[in-house]
């Protein structure tokens, strides 16, 4: 399973050049935006970033407000209470960051797979601005 991938700079930059090896190896296609460039980003089936906020929420929902169909936060310093965070907060998935590149290769692709299963079309446009991009998720 292919798709769009956007990794996000900040807070990534050393471990960027070899997730992008192991993604483009494994035959995504990798963009790479800064955090401040995201809105004018083009569209990605996965975002992966690192939230550096102290409250994850807004920015977690403003991607999925965007149309990005799977974001997984990664954390350079894992902890189960981080996880617990940012999953609460409105990730899809979450890493532990730097790891093995066949594992995050995986992991994406374990994304990548549940949108799918979901129905979840491809990010394209932005959805309804007034309707979150969950909420329509699960009540359609």
């Amino acid at each position: 399973m292919k798709g769009q991938l956007l990794l996000v700079r900040d807070g990534l930059e050393g471990a960027l050049p070899s997730m992008t090896r192991a993604f483009n190896k494994a035959g995504f296609a990798v963009s790479m935006a800064s955090r401040l460039a995201l809105p004018d980003a083009a569209p990605a089936d996965v975002v992966l970033l690192r939230i550096l906020d102290r409250d994850p929420v807004p920015t977690l929902w403003s991607l999925h407000r965007q149309g990005y169909r799977s974001v997984i936060a990664a954390s350079m310093a894992p902890s189960s209470q981080e996880c617990i965070r940012l999953l609460n907060a409105g990730a899809d998935y979450y890493l532990d960051a730097p790891m093995d590149p066949g594992e995050l290769v995986a992991r994406v692709r374990v994304a990548l797979r549940f949108s799918t299963w979901l129905g979840v079309q491809p990010a394209v446009a932005p959805v309804d601005q007034g309707t979150l991009y969950k909420d329509a998720l699960i009540n359609s």
